[in-house]
């Protein structure tokens, strides 16, 4: 049986981030002997990270997965975030909630 918590709302003036899927490119290497004609074949990795956008500027951006509400409903802490290259930025899409 699930029990009932409450769960506060998310008030845009303290939580004002957008939910987002964020397409990203990144670097691929490995650490053991290859044959110098298979390492010329090696690529980029595209990849695919969900959550909110919590920074954004020339620099970097930084997407956050998860937040945890305070006692108050408040929300000051964020877990399992990523700080991507904003150069390596493919895409990104809002996701409507």
């Amino acid at each position: 049986m699930l029990k009932k918590i409450k769960i506060p709302e998310i008030n845009k003036k303290n939580f004002p981030y957008t939910l987002n899927l964020v397409y990203w490119e990144d670097i691929v290497g490995e650490a053991n002997w290859a044959d110098i004609v298979d390492i010329k074949k090696a690529k980029t990795a595209v990849c695919c990270s969900v959550g909110w956008i919590v920074k954004e500027d020339s620099k970097s951006t930084i997407v956050m997965a998860d937040y945890s509400f305070e006692d108050n409903g408040e929300i000051k802490q964020g877990g399992n975030y990523t700080t991507i290259p904003t150069k390596n930025i493919l895409k990104i899409k809002r996701i409507k909630i």
